[in-house]
């Protein structure tokens, strides 16, 4: 069943149409066959078969051309069924529906009224005005259950026509109208009518909500797509700089110690051993912390970020001072009192932004004295980190000519922006006090 399903959804709408109109077209002229030799039978045939036909081109037709297939049948239809019914054709030779063997001018069976119901609706549904729909269909049955009888009854009331004995339940005057139109059924026909194109119009409605919620849904899909992606490439960057920061800071601290060691290990064989141990120390003091970082990583819950990092405290920017006097730059303090771990993302950002400060001095600037201050009060807080490298003081719009490369080079800089960005906070670069660069940045309250 599910794979007739799938196929019948496969075909075009007019596939569609034309195969269910043969269906339809099928089982009503087999019923008609069947209850023929019945006492179902009914009593004028033809009429029957006009509506089938009408039934079939509407719904083979109504969903493609709605507004010429409800002009078509609202107009068609009365004066066939009634030239079918009447058998006024008939008597004027024309035999197409053949002899009926009683004669109506009316509705002759509730059931005949499908063509302009199914019209109705289909022709709301597919997008043409309620009120139209109304005006034709509503208009067509007024024709055919009072207009045509009213046609009827002038015409053989002045018209000198011979009336055999089967045209007697015809009515012959505008008074005999009362006893032969069905009112009740005429208004409860046209309230049916009604209701169909109603219900027609409802389905359009439903269906253009549907069609507005599934682009809502495609769009919120996609914009989803966006934010996981945005978040994604947002928690890389957080995992570079991490990784960056720590690995950096630790590494190039023994890079260089041990650099030093190497140049004085023939002539100060105990300087050598002090420097294996010191880098022994530093090593685990770096591999502690990537375990730590990785940790963090591998349990952090989705959108956890920086409130499960690794907390760090006044003691470890302390050690960042340590490490770089042990490679030869006397490293000067000033840190705010407090006897509370840095736990805030403002803390957070200001001690990476010291520790990469200080990574640039060790490794690029060629420093001998570097000044660190922390000033901390109700403003925000000030890191000022000053260097007296000998590069000299740093070019022009250093900060917005940076650009990261697959070297690393300019990451540093790059980073310690993004990082005070992030936060609320500004940073700049410019010629320092002590001859080399001052990396200078303002970080909003915490709160």
């Amino acid at each position: 069943m599910s794979k007739v399903w799938n196929l019948w959804r496969r075909l075009s709408q007019v596939w569609q149409d034309l195969l269910l109109a043969a269906l339809i077209g099928v089982g009503w002229f087999l019923a008609l066959a069947v209850i023929n030799d019945s006492t179902l039978r009914p009593a004028n045939p033809s009429v029957s078969a006009v509506t089938g036909i009408f039934l079939v081109v509407t719904v083979a037709a109504g969903r493609s051309l709605p507004r010429t297939t409800l002009v078509f049948v609202s107009l068609l239809y009365p004066f066939v069924y009634a030239a079918a019914g009447t058998g006024l054709a008939s008597q004027a030779g024309i035999d197409v529906f053949g002899q009926p063997r009683i004669s109506n001018a009316a509705l002759q069976s509730e059931i005949h009224v499908v063509p302009l119901l199914v019209v109705g609706y289909v022709a709301a549904a597919a997008g043409v005005r309620r009120l139209t729909c109304l005006f034709f269909t509503m208009g067509s049955l007024a024709g055919l259950m009072i207009g045509l009888p009213t046609v009827v009854a002038i015409v053989l009331s002045r018209a000198d026509i011979v009336i055999s004995l089967r045209y007697r339940s015809l009515p012959r005057d505008l008074v005999s109208l009362y006893s032969y139109i069905d009112l009740s059924l005429f208004v409860f026909a046209e309230a049916l009518i009604c209701g169909m194109v109603l219900l027609g119009a409802g389905a359009l409605r439903r269906r253009k909500s549907v069609a507005v919620l599934e682009n809502r849904n495609a769009e919120l899909v996609r914009l989803r797509k966006i934010e996981a992606e945005r978040v994604a490439a947002a928690e890389r960057t957080r995992i570079a700089r991490d990784l960056h920061d720590v690995v950096s800071h630790h590494m190039s601290a023994v890079v260089i110690r041990a650099q030093a060691a190497d140049r004085v290990a023939d002539q100060n064989p105990a300087a050598l051993r002090e420097a294996v141990r010191w880098i022994i120390a530093s090593g685990k003091e770096a591999l502690t912390a990537m375990r730590e970082t990785v940790r963090v990583l591998n349990t952090a819950s989705p959108g956890g970020g920086a409130e499960t990092a690794p907390v760090p405290d006044l003691a470890a920017v302390a050690r960042m001072g340590d490490r770089l006097k042990a490679v030869g730059v006397d490293v000067t303090m000033t840190l705010p009192t407090r006897s509370r771990e840095l736990t805030s993302a403002t803390d957070l950002t200001a001690v990476r932004i010291i520790q990469e400060a200080l990574t640039n001095v060790m490794v690029h600037a060629k420093a001998t004295t570097a000044q660190v201050t922390w000033q901390s009060g109700p403003q925000g807080e000030l890191l000022t980190i000053d260097d007296n490298g000998s590069g000299g003081p740093p070019p022009v719009n250093v900060l917005e000519n940076a650009r990261r490369s697959e070297s690393g080079r300019g990451n540093g800089l790059i980073g310690m922006r993004e990082r005070a960005l992030a936060v609320g906070g500004t940073l700049a670069v410019a010629a320092g006090p002590l001859g080399g660069w001052r990396v200078q940045a303002w970080l909003p309250p915490q709160r």
